[in-house]
């Protein structure tokens, strides 16, 4: 089955998106965290002044990579929500955590939605979104996990990502709105690793 263009598109630029941050945060550390803050807050005022009108470049970008359902009640959702999130874990965890984390999401979260719909056939069931498919969930785990081992002990990676996908592919809402995986995917990712790292000599 072909990937449809628009999500090729947006996956794409999720990990174009995911490599710059992790790039720009091992070249820059801690200095990085204002920065991206403040992207992320210009974001908001650009998605609120999108609301009202559409602004030269930034509405052509939209048209190309936002779903067209937030089009009209928040532009450029993903993206922001995407950096939010990292800087969530950029905050709370230590940097090779963080980093692995970022990179389950990164290539995690658009792996799994291209396999899911290029070659996906069998559904996910209950408590699991049915729209996904148990196909992309494990190669987007596979792919998590590779990712993810640059930066953290390979078993730490494997099993954050395992369960980090696994959590991609529930249903959670809040408000009658489905919470963004984008804020899902590396928190979970980032707790699982930091236990890991700090309990791992207990539990065995």
């Amino acid at each position: 089955m072909k990937i449809p263009a628009f999500n090729l598109r947006r996956s794409i630029f999720h990990i174009c998106l995911g490599l710059s941050i992790i790039s720009l945060s091992l070249i820059f550390k801690t200095n990085f965290l204002w920065f991206l803050f403040g992207v992320i807050v210009l974001g908001i005022a650009v998605s609120l002044l999108s609301l009202k009108i559409k602004i030269p470049f930034i509405h052509r970008m939209l048209l190309i990579f936002e779903k067209p359902k937030y089009l009209e009640v928040f532009p450029g959702k993903g993206a922001l929500f995407f950096m939010a999130g990292c800087l969530l874990v950029l905050k709370l965890f230590s940097p090779n955590i963080a980093l692995a984390s970022i990179a389950i999401l990164t290539f995690g979260d658009s792996i799994s939605h291209l396999i899911g719909l290029s070659v996906g056939k069998i559904k996910h069931r209950w408590p699991f979104s049915e729209l996904k498919n148990i196909e992309g969930t494990i190669v987007g785990a596979i792919a998590a996990f590779i990712a993810a081992s640059f930066f953290v002990r390979p078993l730490f990676a494997l099993i954050a990502s395992v369960i980090a996908m696994l959590a991609e592919a529930l249903t959670l809402q809040l408000g009658g709105d489905n919470v963004d995986d984008n804020l899902i995917v590396p928190i979970i990712a980032g707790t699982i690793i930091y236990l890991l790292t700090n309990y791992w000599a207990i539990l065995i």
